[in-house]
């Protein structure tokens, strides 16, 4: 299944378990990283994320990190150093996130991108 395809069976199906070993959040995941590594732009990916998820008990918020932690992990894998990261999220968002915790969500979402990175090369 293609990743894309994800999406659209999570849309139509969305609070079922699914008989395959990956979940709604985890294709969910892979189709993110997939669009943005497409170049499609972040704030659709959000909008479109968070209206096949209203399973999700604030399917924005969901769609938000999700989107956010993917955009982060991306540009950290291609070089990006972890400040610049935090700031292009703190932009991304800035009409979305309230600016007192908006620099400190940021830099969580971009430590959490790291981390994962670094799980990933020691798996």
């Amino acid at each position: 299944m293609l990743a894309a395809d994800a999406l659209l069976a999570s849309c139509s199906i969305t609070s079922r378990k699914h008989p395959e070993k990956h979940t709604n959040s985890e294709r969910d995941w892979a189709w993110v990283l997939d669009e943005l590594a497409k170049g499609k732009d972040a704030a659709k990916l959000t909008r479109k994320l968070a209206t096949c998820r209203p399973d999700k008990p604030n399917p924005l918020y969901y769609a938000q990190r999700t989107v956010d932690v993917a955009s982060a992990r991306l540009w950290l894998i291609e070089g990006v150093p972890m400040e610049d990261v935090v700031t292009m999220l703190v932009v991304r968002r800035r009409f979305e996130i309230p600016a007192a915790l908006s620099s400190a969500r940021a830099r969580e979402i971009a430590q959490t991108a790291h981390r994962m990175i670094g799980r990933r090369k020691i798996a």
